[in-house]
């Protein structure tokens, strides 16, 4: 009886332990930080006084794993908000969302798409499937802010990679617009899961300037 007791207590003790780090994967305070931290240093960059106004945004420039956009979802409330790193390796999205690379960039003709965790790195898109029709997503770049409109949300398995064409799930077909997509897993754990949920959207309108 004394080892089953023992064995008992040892059972306890390592399911506690997977809990809490589960736990910590999932509410782990030091990607929030990281991110709010990039965030920050995004803004405060945009901020600096340029050395001579322009009348036209300067196109984008991104390097990989360095953020180069803020992303907001108001649905998501107020304070929501996420720095996008160039690239969707396993590293770059442990610090939130990238940009697929082989995509158009914000203020390109085409299909700007981002891949985020639903659950770990701050679970930036933990919440995804539930936006709809007409639905706001707000990215910000250096010079530019770009509002999209969402247009539809779908699950697709995770093969289904005519979601990143110029124009969404139509291929070869050449972009008259510019469109946001936005890709996390489904449903949500830590394993791998064959499901995305896609969403997609449609530039609306830009506004120059990024400062807030």
């Amino acid at each position: 009886m004394g080892k089953l007791r023992l064995l008992a207590v040892a059972c306890i003790a390592a399911g506690a332990a997977l809990v809490l780090y589960t736990g910590y994967r999932i509410w782990d305070p030091g990607a929030r930080a990281a991110q709010h931290a990039m965030v920050a240093r995004l803004h405060t960059e945009w901020n600096k006084p340029a050395a001579a106004p322009s009348a036209k945004p300067a196109p984008v420039t991104v390097r990989t794993g360095e953020p180069f956009a803020t992303i907001r979802i108001p649905k998501f409330g107020a304070t929501w908000e996420f720095a996008i790193v160039e690239g969707t390796s396993m590293r770059q999205l442990a610090s939130g969302p990238g940009h697929v690379t082989t995509t158009a960039l914000p203020g390109v003709l085409g299909n700007f798409a981002v891949a985020a965790h639903d659950i770990t790195a701050g679970n930036p898109f933990l919440h995804l499937s539930t936006l709809r029709h007409g639905d706001a997503v707000i990215v910000q770049t250096a010079a530019t802010t770009y509002h999209y409109s969402v247009l539809s949300e779908n699950v697709v398995r995770y093969t289904d990679t005519a979601v990143l064409d110029p124009v969404p799930d139509h291929p070869n077909e050449r972009p008259a617009t510019e469109y946001i997509t936005l890709i996390t897993c489904t449903p949500v754990t830590l394993d791998f899961t064959p499901w995305r949920v896609v969403v997609t959207g449609r530039l609306t309108r830009t506004s120059l300037g990024a400062k807030r």
